[in-house]
């Protein structure tokens, strides 16, 4: 049986409203990743934002394999009902993404059937 059969195109994308504070806030419409690492957002979002910044670059391989260097920002980041402390990536592209990092200490998974995210850890992440 094929499970895909009658369902959107779109079947396996997972979107999030997810906060994202600095000194400012904003509720951002974003696509879960997993392929990533940090959550990426543009440099005119970080500004509206606020973010600060950190003396850190780092080397992104994007899904054509091309690498670019990102400036690193900190922030908060709610979704779901839980909050942690972030890593932000500065990259010019149209679709917020929110990556592994950001799921791991918001303790969240998506779930590609439901299109919604899953409680699956601890707010904060594990320190074992």
């Amino acid at each position: 049986m094929n499970i895909w059969r009658n369902r959107s195109s779109t079947v396996g994308y997972v979107y999030v409203d997810i906060i994202i504070r600095g000194k400012k806030e904003k509720k951002i419409k974003a696509l879960v990743d997993t392929g990533a690492s940090y959550v990426i957002l543009n440099s005119q979002t970080i500004k509206e934002l606020e973010l600060s910044p950190t003396p850190y670059k780092v080397v992104l391989t994007l899904a054509d394999k091309r690498q670019v260097k990102a400036r690193l920002y900190v922030a908060e980041a709610e979704a779901e009902g839980r909050k942690g402390p972030i890593l932000v990536a500065e990259l010019d592209t149209p679709t917020p993404l929110v990556g592994i990092f950001a799921l791991e200490t918001l303790g969240l998974k998506p779930n590609p059937l439901t299109g919604k995210l899953e409680i699956v850890g601890p707010e904060g992440g594990y320190l074992l």
